[in-house]
């Protein structure tokens, strides 16, 4: 008897442990989220962020297109291209900008640039230039890259 007792109290000191525990970390997960969700709110955009340099300025569109820029952030810079970073190359010329869409070969352009690209790199890339709402975007077949920083 004493030794189904004993038995009992250890399964139950195991049970409440192990639920213990994972209480424990669903309270850590929820805390690791609020804190992101706070240093993400307190982030506050450029008060006055400059103009994006393109309005009305568009790349011919076509499947076989070069362009060369610097690789930057459109959101972190003008918190433009939705809620999260978007590569973009900055020329010295007309249009200013061509936002580059989401492929493989951007994935291993953020790889080396970084997610959120700093002006690190001078791009040169080849692909399919489109327009849509003022601004061009280039589908990347291939690029090459400089570090200039």
């Amino acid at each position: 008897m004493k030794n189904i007792q004993t038995t009992l109290l250890i399964a139950a000191i195991l049970v409440a442990s192990v639920l213990g525990g994972m209480q424990f970390d669903q309270w850590r997960a929820k805390q690791k989220a609020a804190a992101e969700s706070a240093r993400l709110a307190a982030q506050e955009p450029p008060k006055n962020p400059p103009p994006l340099p393109q309005r009305g300025t568009l790349i011919t569109a076509g499947d076989d297109v070069e362009v060369s820029g610097t690789a930057i952030c459109a959101y972190c810079n003008w918190r433009e291209g939705g809620s999260s970073c978007n590569t973009v190359l900055q020329m010295s010329t007309d249009p200013g900008i061509v936002f580059v869409l989401p492929n493989e070969q951007r994935t291993a352009m953020d790889k080396l640039t970084g997610t959120c690209a700093a002006g690190d790199y001078r791009i040169t890339a080849r692909g399919t230039i489109t327009q849509y709402n003022g601004h061009n975007y280039l589908l990347v077949k291939n690029f090459d890259a400089v570090k200039t920083k």
